[in-house]
């Protein structure tokens, strides 16, 4: 009787199993398939975009364009960062070449529309990586955020290059020994009045292990917080 009911429980968790996994395969098939043909009207709508803007004189209309072209980019963002992830999933190498500070001034501009005021000074060198862009991109954008976020008195923000090392300073509110020692863990925030889940640096800790960024902090409260990424392993040393 035991045997029995074993061998029906092993054939319903089979059944059940096998019809998950043809699930997943499906929904991995078309959610690549649909990735790849919404780049087609993407590259479409942007084409026809420029040669609206191109034409048009009228002011308001060329505001709508412009939305237009903000909601376009949103889209392509979506677009790359579903892919980056596909790629991540299917295990394809994304390292690819470009350069530390114009990686730095896209995060930077990007940040900008969120910094209230406050001043991001930016010095990095021209040097060539070697890495996963996307990923390098995510991080550096994510330890700006957070220096925004916990900024306090409109104080300025540095970034900076020393030697093979990138350096994110600001003045903010700072960490206890106690709160650094908790700064990794998911879904933790030193200001829970603050926007967000407290995953950031959470990412930002799994991107660094896994490329073999060492990474340390330096933080005192009321004063502020130093970020310091050694970028060695990422150099394209020719």
């Amino acid at each position: 009787m035991l045997a029995t009911s074993l061998i029906i429980g092993y054939l319903i968790v089979s059944y059940t199993l096998s019809s998950l996994f043809k699930t997943n395969r499906f929904l991995d098939i078309l959610l690549k398939d649909t990735l790849h043909e919404l780049n087609i009207p993407l590259s479409v709508i942007n084409a026809n975009l420029q040669m609206l803007q191109a034409d048009e004189q009228d002011v308001k209309k060329l505001k709508r364009l412009e939305r237009i072209e903000l909601a376009s980019k949103d889209l392509y963002a979506l677009y790359k960062e579903v892919d980056y992830y596909i790629k991540k999933e299917i295990q394809e190498d994304v390292r690819e070449k470009f350069y530390l500070d114009e990686l730095v001034d896209t995060v930077v501009q990007k940040q900008k529309e969120m910094a209230n005021g406050v001043d991001i000074f930016y010095n990095i060198l021209h040097v060539e990586l070697f890495a996963d862009k996307h990923g390098l991109a995510k991080v550096i954008s994510n330890l700006v955020h957070n220096a925004l976020k916990y900024n306090q008195n409109h104080k300025p923000l540095h970034i900076f290059q020393e030697e093979e090392t990138l350096v994110i300073k600001d003045q903010g509110i700072g960490m206890s020994e106690a709160e650094l020692f908790l700064a990794f863990n998911r879904y933790y925030q030193a200001d829970t009045t603050k926007e967000g889940y407290g995953i950031g640096l959470s990412l930002v800790k799994a991107y660094c292990d896994e490329f073999k960024i060492a990474m340390r902090i330096n933080s005192q409260k009321n004063v502020g917080t130093e970020v310091i990424l050694d970028i060695a392993y990422l150099l394209n040393k020719k």
